[in-house]
């Protein structure tokens, strides 16, 4: 099948020069499966800091206003052990990530939730989702629409204007770092801050591999998300492991959240989340994943 953890087709991503992402097939080795950053890469690890606008400027919007649709991120349905997603209303604080194209906005193509800051304007995806070499590097049009439905953000549009990333993630998109946190603001300005409208997750250091947890996902399209739940398990030093079936292309970025809306994981890492439905990974929030969110500080 499509990779399905970043994106549209192929030849439309070409077309409109958007981030993509490559696929790894098959197993992984021994080696894989026991990666660790080497002590001499923790030592040279630093934060990039990138400026996504060099001015404000507000993309043409295509949504409508209307009321939140809102709820609990269901828990999915388990047959013969085997658990699926299943399509919800959506939460504020999880909504659909947008690229614009000539200042339009246009479809979704990964997820995004909102962390606790002290500016209360900050967001969590995969780095992927924010930089790959492959399509040319950064993306710098990114719009976060929190709530996202049929069409409507209840909460507004906020446009990316600063992301956070490791440089390992930048030099060779080095999977145990696949995560960006961006700093937003409002189009059409207000004084509000994201975290006011639609509450936050707080990033969660060092939370152990196993976790029961909650994921919502917004599938390529999808005018709703879909989410479910269980428990992560250890896959390496660097990488967390959950099943879950269904979690389709644009589910990149998705938060796993567990008990106290604590934020221990986004949908990435290990073949950039994954490379068939049922499987899904994320880097574990270890000190040098914790040092990219503590250079928001203020974000």
């Amino acid at each position: 099948m499509k990779y399905r953890r970043h994106g549209l087709l192929a030849s439309t991503l070409l077309a409109l020069s958007v981030m993509a992402t490559a696929c790894h097939s098959g197993e992984p080795s021994a080696e894989e499966s026991a990666a660790s950053s080497s002590s001499s890469e923790i030592a040279n690890a630093k934060v990039v800091t990138h400026v996504m606008e060099s001015k404000p400027d507000d993309p043409h919007i295509l949504f409508r206003s209307g009321p939140p649709l809102t709820g609990s991120i269901p828990a999915g349905t388990t047959v013969n052990n085997k658990t699926t997603a299943q399509p919800f209303d959506g939460v504020p604080k999880v909504g659909a990530i947008f690229f614009s194209v000539g200042g339009v906005v246009s479809a979704h193509y990964c997820t995004g939730s909102v962390v606790h800051s002290a500016s209360g304007n900050l967001i969590a995806t995969a780095g992927h989702c924010v930089y790959d070499k492959l399509f040319g590097g950064w993306n710098n049009h990114i719009v976060f629409v929190p709530g996202y439905h049929d069409g409507i953000a209840p909460y507004g549009e906020w446009v990316a204007t600063t992301a956070y990333v490791d440089n390992y993630w930048v030099a060779k998109e080095d999977p145990d770092v696949d995560i960006a946190f961006l700093k937003v603001r409002k189009v059409g300005g207000g004084p509000e801050t994201l975290e006011s409208l639609t509450g936050a997750d707080r990033f969660s250091e060092g939370p152990g591999y196993t976790n029961t947890i909650s994921v919502a996902s917004y599938p390529l399209t999808a005018s709703r998300p879909v989410g479910c739940s269980g428990t992560t398990k250890k896959y390496s030093g660097t990488q967390i492991k959950l099943d879950c079936d269904g979690l389709p292309d644009g589910a990149s970025g998705s938060p796993f959240i567990a008990s106290g809306d604590r934020l221990v994981g986004v949908l990435g890492g290990y073949q950039k989340g994954g490379n068939t439905p049922a499987t899904s990974y994320s880097i574990y929030f270890s000190h040098r994943i914790a040092k990219i969110y503590q250079a928001t500080a203020g974000s």
